[in-house]
């Protein structure tokens, strides 16, 4: 399976997780529990799951633009 392919499958994932907890409420500690151990957290603010992995890499994407960038300025 190719790494969009992957990608594409979690945020289909994520997108029913974030569904499910908006309609029926947390999902319970056991459930909570598993998903950050597999490194999936919800986001008060945002109101979804997100998965901790992918954030910090578009995070340091994003820095490491910026600051090239600025260094190239």
């Amino acid at each position: 399976m190719a790494p969009e392919e992957i990608e594409t499958l979690e945020k289909a994932a994520l997108q029913r997780l974030t569904a499910d907890r908006i309609e029926s409420g947390s999902m319970g500690p056991e459930v909570e529990s598993m998903l950050a151990e597999s490194g999936i957290f919800w986001d008060e603010v945002a109101q979804e799951y997100f998965n901790l992995d992918t954030y910090q890499i578009e995070t340091f994407n994003r820095l490491a633009q910026e600051y090239a960038s600025q260094k190239d300025a």
